[in-house]
């Protein structure tokens, strides 16, 4: 026997409302468990031993004499390891400038100032479409903000290609 208020109108039932409430909860919890809890199985990813060059210009002796052999190199801004620096190739800063008398541009050497190409090893995830290192696309001519121990600064990938 279903229960009457003081205005006797009946209590205890459900109405459509309710059902539609019921479900959608019902609906919401099931979907929130199938994204979380089952389905895409981690399954180990096959990595690859990739070897690349960066390019960081105009650095002082400082920084170059930080830059060691065997140290790791990370992204500045997401964290991300981007391997471990394998050598150094160290060219005197130069610059382009116009000669204004002439019209033609002059490639003038810059004093105390170095250009060091950075030699990288890292295990990455070589797609058709990307090279990944910890989630950081390595592709010839992006730039990329590293640090190193003792330094930090932007360059760009300047060569890309499988470790021997």
């Amino acid at each position: 026997m279903p229960l009457k208020d003081k205005k006797g109108s009946q209590s205890g039932r459900f109405n459509i409302l309710d059902l539609l409430i019921i479900v959608a909860i019902i609906v919401l919890i099931g979907g929130v468990y199938i994204k979380f809890f089952t389905g895409q199985s981690k399954a180990a990813v096959q990595t690859t031993k990739v070897r690349y060059d960066i390019e960081v210009r105009n650095i002082n002796k400082d920084f170059l004499d930080a830059i060691q052999p065997g140290d790791p190199i990370r992204d500045s801004v997401k964290g991300n390891n981007l391997g471990r620096v394998l050598d150094k190739a160290v060219y005197p800063a130069s610059t382009i400038n116009m000669d204004i008398e002439s019209g033609r541009f002059v490639k003038e050497m810059v004093p105390d100032l170095f250009d060091v190409m950075i030699s990288i090893e890292a295990d990455a995830v070589v797609t058709p479409r990307d090279i990944l290192v910890d989630g950081s696309d390595i592709r010839v001519g992006k730039k990329l903000f590293v640090k190193g121990k003792g330094y930090a600064n932007t360059c760009f990938v300047m060569r890309v290609g499988l470790s021997q």
